[in-house]
């Protein structure tokens, strides 16, 4: 599986986050939505009401923030 964190460098839960999935074996790609056009394609994924990080998607599905992550990444390990 593969996952994009949408954060910022200083974002703990983006952090949090993305350690999280990689203890689960997910490959992670941290995007800075502080750098020109992150933000847009955040929104892309996310909606255009997405304010706040993170923003997770995983193998190309919007998962949502944090809580919506370790959700559903243990619906994974249920299976």
């Amino acid at each position: 599986m593969d996952a994009i964190v949408f954060g910022t460098n200083n974002c703990g839960w983006c952090k949090k986050v993305a350690n999280t999935l990689k203890d689960h074996q997910i490959t992670v790609i941290k995007v800075d939505v502080t750098e020109e056009n992150n933000l847009e394609q955040m929104k892309e994924y996310a909606g255009e009401d997405a304010r706040t990080v993170p923003q997770v998607v995983i193998d190309g599905k919007y998962v949502g923030g944090y809580t919506e992550t370790e959700r559903f990444l243990n619906t994974i390990i249920k299976q």
